[in-house]
């Protein structure tokens, strides 16, 4: 099936049965326990890896992904997944999710590397593949062009971390290691906290302004795209692919590659004069 991504994206693509839009605003949702995606070598770092709306704060249950670490020189490091149970307050139902620990031996820039098993979403009738990476900053600027290797994958060219508000990311998508035009890409941001349809934003005529809470857009003919960051905090950048059909308890329906990355934006620093103007008095 997978040796036939590429073949069936393209085709996928004029194929009207299957649409890549803001709907299906479930994502992997892969955010450190603390700081903000930074590390220290010496110290283990934690990741929270659940499934849902993150804008909304809805989760639904996750099944044991797969995955590893991408250190800094490229290599690829085992990880284990420790399952855990948190609130779904839309539905006051417990859901599975996975804590993942590492320990970072070295100074440089890190991928946690995720692929969730296939996952059935039953209102669009419709197969998700997902991947998922989040980039983990440990004191030294080394190794963030490294790439997971996934069949679909966003490639930062502007460094994925240190960003922040008002900042833009420029990357690329490579379908299996080409550029890939064309493609829709969501943004959207985590808040952390379940939010009540009566809460979220509404458009002119009292709808939940759905284009408000999932940005959208394409990526060029050579697979480029740009996106702006309006607010601080966790956000998801994702991009899918139509890939085809793929059997699922004993039927088959359509699949869709989905790969995304986690990024981080910090305010902008309210920084107070000192007093000591560099400029003032010069000749």
């Amino acid at each position: 099936m997978f040796r036939r991504l590429w073949f069936w994206g393209w085709v996928g693509l004029l194929w009207l049965g299957i649409g890549v839009g803001t709907s299906w605003a479930h994502f992997l949702i892969t955010v450190p326990s603390q700081g903000q995606g930074y590390g220290v070598r010496g110290q283990a770092l934690q990741a929270l890896v659940l499934f849902g709306h993150p804008f909304e704060g809805i989760l639904y249950d996750l099944k044991a992904p797969k995955g590893f670490m991408l250190t800094p020189d490229g290599k690829k490091d085992t990880i284990s997944f420790r399952r855990i149970e948190v609130r779904d307050y839309a539905s006051g139902r417990k859901r599975f999710g996975y804590r993942v620990e590492y320990l970072p031996t070295s100074r440089g820039d890190y991928y946690l590397c995720l692929s969730a098993q296939p996952y059935l979403n039953q209102e669009e009738e419709v197969i998700w593949q997902d991947h998922m990476k989040l980039p983990l900053h440990v004191q030294v600027e080394r190794g963030w062009e490294n790439r997971c290797g996934f069949s679909l994958e966003i490639v930062p060219l502007t460094r994925p971390y240190g960003l922040r508000v008002g900042q833009v990311l420029r990357a690329r998508v490579l379908l299996n290691g080409k550029p890939a035009p064309g493609l829709t890409v969501e943004l959207e941001k985590f808040n952390g906290f379940y939010i009540p349809d009566e809460k979220l934003p509404v458009d002119a005529y009292g709808r939940i302004n759905e284009p408000l809470i999932t940005q959208t857009l394409l990526t060029d003919d050579q697979g480029y795209f740009v996106v702006g960051f309006p607010e601080a905090g966790w956000w998801v950048i994702n991009v899918s692919v139509p890939a085809g059909k793929a059997p699922y308890a004993n039927r088959t329906f359509p699949l869709v590659i989905r790969s995304g990355m986690w990024v981080y934006v910090f305010p902008n620093p309210n920084l107070p004069s000192t007093g000591f103007e560099l400029l003032k008095g010069t000749r």
